[in-house]
């Protein structure tokens, strides 16, 4: 489905006080960190999409669902999957057989939110975001799909919610910002 290189992703433990004072450098007026180690230009979905590994090209998802407005199957599939914690994400993943078609495409669908919500879309809510309700239709081509731009995106409007509100808590894939900050200050523009 074109996350497997999300397995490639050591599993350490990151300290939050680092998370958040880089959090703390990032200028959400110019999309740039500003830190005393270094300065990362304008953090751009295909520096996203390299330090995830994830597409920077290809289909943008469409900017929210509108219930209304969708087919009587795509708005059955909203509504199964609304309200939809990480758990039940979890225990759908694991019993929910792959051997006729609708099954695997109930199968990406309870995969790719559950991606989300554990990583990509990452909040401290139970319930999946609504944003990633907007990946639960044409399934079959999520290969195409801009994911970086969709990552990149949360990204940035939970970054100027938290900056805005002065929380302490920054919903999204925070972890890409900081190997975006590493990869820039040790290698510079290297794109390797």
């Amino acid at each position: 489905m074109g996350f497997g290189v999300l397995s490639n992703l050591p599993n350490y433990y990151l300290k939050q006080k680092v998370l958040k004072e880089l959090f703390n450098c990032f200028d959400i007026y110019d999309n740039t960190i500003h830190a005393v180690a270094g300065e990362v230009e304008i953090i751009t979905t295909k520096k996203i999409g390299d330090a995830l590994g994830l597409s920077s090209t290809g289909i943008p998802f469409p900017d929210k669902v509108v219930p209304k407005e969708l087919s009587e199957e795509d708005f059955a599939v909203y509504k199964f999957f609304q309200g939809k914690t990480q758990a039940q994400l979890g225990r759908l993943i694991m019993d929910t057989p792959v051997d006729m078609v609708e099954n695997k495409r109930l199968f990406m669908r309870v995969f790719l939110l559950f991606v989300q919500k554990t990583l990509l879309l990452a909040t401290s809510f139970a319930n999946v975001t609504p944003r990633a309700y907007l990946t639960l239709y044409d399934v079959e081509n999520t290969k195409q799909r801009n994911w970086a731009l969709h990552v990149h995106n949360f990204l940035l409007e939970e970054l100027k919610k938290a900056k805005k509100n002065k929380t302490k808590s920054v919903h999204g894939y925070c972890y890409a910002l900081l190997i975006i900050y590493f990869h820039e200050t040790q290698f510079g523009k290297n794109s390797r």
